[in-house]
């Protein structure tokens, strides 16, 4: 078994990635391997994120909401020189932190035993991604990012997409997502996410129907999981 496993599971609000990671960790806990699982988005709610957002007067990357363009816009209208500010250092803050914060998870002193698999509920990759969609970066950024981000913070070994029709999702999360429209745009949204990370990451992505009994779907994780570290 190689020295750290790391496992990232992706998917919109709803999809159920927060079940199956901790069903996981808890299975492979019971199996007496070294695994920790991690919520990446933990300094999404820090208070400088949000002084930051404040600052800007807008609630930028709020995940799993789909961005008000048009409040976007009228921001940019009304304080051209402030937004301009904003969009050149939020986002360089932004993945400052979270590389900072995720290097400490993965090798800071509450990983002093050096755990052998790490689980991600969310990675660097959803950040990247986030603002792009905010900040309108192009695609070749995005891949310029995920490449580079790659060479701070270990790749995933293996990428499970949780995936569920945005109907069900919404029925799970309405009130975070408030309508369909917005439950299919976040849809489409982790869709682009999936092939550009599958893109530059080929051969670690698996799709996963949760729409299925769950605990069908629990078993074909482990399975695939035990398949590898073994």
């Amino acid at each position: 078994m190689k020295e750290t496993i790391v496992i990232y599971f992706m998917g919109m609000d709803g999809s159920g990635k927060s079940t199956l990671s901790s069903y996981l960790h808890d299975e492979l806990k019971n199996k007496r391997y070294d695994v920790k699982r991690v919520w990446w988005l933990e300094g999404e709610n820090s208070v400088q994120r949000k002084l930051l957002r404040m600052i800007g007067g807008s609630s930028l990357l709020r995940f799993d909401v789909s961005p008000d363009q048009a409040g976007i816009s009228a921001l940019r209208e009304q304080r051209p020189l402030l937004t301009k500010i904003f969009t050149a250092v939020y986002p360089r803050l932004v993945l400052l932190e979270d590389t900072i914060c995720g290097r400490w998870r993965i090798w800071g002193p509450k990983m002093i035993a050096k755990e052998r698999i790490l689980i991600f509920d969310r990675y660097i990759y959803d950040v990247i991604y986030s603002l792009s969609q905010e900040f309108g970066y192009p695609p070749a950024k995005r891949v310029s990012l995920f490449r580079r981000y790659a060479t701070l913070l270990p790749v995933p070994d293996k990428i499970f997409l949780i995936e569920v029709p945005p109907d069900m999702a919404l029925s799970r999360k309405k009130e975070e997502m408030v309508s369909a429209e917005n439950a299919k745009a976040l849809w489409g949204h982790h869709q682009e996410l999936f092939r550009l990370v599958d893109n530059v990451f080929p051969g670690r992505c698996i799709v996963i129907d949760n729409t299925r009994d769950v605990e069908i779907v629990k078993k074909e994780i482990l399975e695939q999981v035990l398949s590898f570290v073994h």
